[in-house]
């Protein structure tokens, strides 16, 4: 008896990882080969006949699924200027929109890689459930989408029919998963062990670093320098003096550029200080909890777990 091959969509926004998009259909080529059967059609979406990686390899795609979709496979762009990213999502999430809806109406599972997560959020798919997303998007996410189980130390979540994950390669993850949920477990265990793919990862807390290394602001950069300059004792007030702001309009200035407050800003880079520092050192976490400017080890190791869902031990751990 024949079994009808499972359709899957890929939808391409305007600017995308070649690699992420050629491994997805290349570990479903992998599944027909070892199957000798197509056990999955495929095809691409996007806005334009010929999509465009970020690397100049072109991709043909069509504008609508030429066949009822069984998957919908939504990528996002890549970015590490957050503001830039957002606005740049906004856009491509109209465009995405009536695909999702399409995919919606037939029943299909929808995936959602990296930052199109907020695709699905922004068209209320993701009200009340749980759900992960690019590390780097996490902040912006909790705010604009507070109905939404937000957990981004996760790197995938999936309930009923929706899959998120995070950041580039957790497409390999993202993969896996489906392959498995959709009954090909045998032969998710030999495309793994063809592509030599890494061991399953959970977490996507411990690839987590402070943007502001690798996209430059300069109220930003000002702000790192009094931080490194005595980060134990900082505060909102003494952020404030040091600055020559009143502390109104210093979170004036942090809700416009940053789209937080000093109050967090200030705890984030303690955190971050703090990863560091499990990462390149054999301190111990009471040490630590006082270098980064908190005093109790016991308060100090819930933040933290509950800020990157990973105890600090753990963390460690698996940061090595």
């Amino acid at each position: 008896m024949t079994v009808k091959p499972i359709h899957v969509a890929i939808w391409l926004p305007a600017r995308f990882y070649s690699a992420v998009a050629a491994t997805l259909v290349e570990m479903l080529e992998l599944v027909n080969a070892l199957r000798r059967e197509p056990a999955f059609t495929f095809e691409f979406v996007a806005r334009t006949p010929v999509a465009a990686a970020t690397s100049g390899i072109a991709f043909p795609a069509r504008p609508q699924p030429s066949a009822p979709v069984d998957v919908l496979v939504l990528l996002a762009m890549p970015g590490l200027n957050v503001p830039e990213m957002l606005r740049a999502l906004a856009e491509e999430s109209g465009h995405a929109r009536p695909l999702i809806d399409q995919a919606r109406q037939q029943g299909a599972i929808i995936a959602a890689h990296c930052g199109a997560a907020y695709f699905l959020a922004d068209a209320g798919l993701l009200d009340g459930r749980r759900a992960t997303i690019s590390w780097w998007l996490k902040e912006d996410a909790l705010r604009r989408f507070p109905k939404v189980r937000w957990d981004p130390s996760r790197l995938l979540l999936r309930q009923d029919r929706i899959y998120s994950c995070g950041g580039g390669f957790s497409g390999l993850e993202l993969a896996t998963a489906l392959l498995r949920d959709l009954g090909f477990a045998k032969e998710e265990r030999i495309v793994r062990k063809l592509l030599v793919l890494p061991p399953a990862r959970r977490s996507q807390t411990p690839y987590e670093f402070p943007l502001d290394e690798v996209a430059p602001q300069p109220f930003r950069d000002r702000l790192l320098e009094v931080a490194r300059a005595d980060l134990p004792a900082l505060s909102p007030e003494s952020l404030a003096g040091t600055l020559g702001l009143s502390p109104r309009t210093l979170a004036r200035r942090f809700t416009e550029e940053l789209q937080t407050t000093p109050g967090r800003w200030i705890q984030d880079r303690r955190l971050d200080a703090a990863r560091d520092l499990l990462e390149r050192s054999d301190l111990g976490v009471a040490e630590i909890c006082y270098r980064v400017g908190y005093q109790d080890a016991a308060s100090f190791s819930r933040l933290f777990a509950r800020r990157t869902g990973l105890p600090p031990g753990e963390y460690r751990r698996q940061a090595r």
